[in-house]
């Protein structure tokens, strides 16, 4: 079994923060399913984040349920931007943690990462995925600014 813990470059903003998807979660009835939802989140007056989910359950006073799931995290610029897929998850509204025990993908312009299972802590923007977990590394330059022209030469 892999663990890979992913502590994420963007600055601690919560895709789903205390105030958006926890109050948004308190709003729906136990037991309703809210088909196409779309929870937008704001920091200084600029989007943050945005969750989109084929559908979301209230399931207690602490849990919500979704279904194809994707929460994208919006950085300084698009290449820093953020993407979280998942088939299935479990939103506690009190921990503010994201759990998906299905096949899950994190990704970004410089980087791909799926693993077996995800968990999602919103409050502090870091993730850990486990089972079998691959990622691959692409061209860093996307988000460092850093061109191939930039990097050490290697010698043949």
């Amino acid at each position: 079994m892999t663990l890979t813990a992913v502590a994420l470059s963007q600055p601690a903003v919560a895709p789903v923060e205390s105030g958006g998807m926890s109050a948004f979660g308190k709003m729906i009835p136990l037991g309703f399913v809210n088909q196409g939802v779309t929870v937008p989140s704001f920091s200084d007056g600029k989007p943050s984040s945005l969750l989109t989910a084929d559908s979301l359950t209230r399931l207690d006073e602490e849990l919500l349920s979704a279904e194809k799931v994707v929460v994208k995290i919006y950085g300084d610029t698009p290449a820093e931007d953020l993407q979280v897929d998942l088939k299935s998850a479990i939103y506690n509204m009190q921990e503010q943690v994201l759990r998906s025990g299905e096949r899950s993908r994190v990704s970004r312009a410089d980087f791909e990462m799926e693993g077996d299972t995800m968990v999602f802590d919103t409050a502090n923007s870091i993730g850990s995925m486990k089972g079998r977990v691959r990622t691959l590394i692409f061209d860093t330059g996307a988000v460092s600014g850093k061109s191939e022209g930039n990097q050490p030469s290697q010698k043949p």
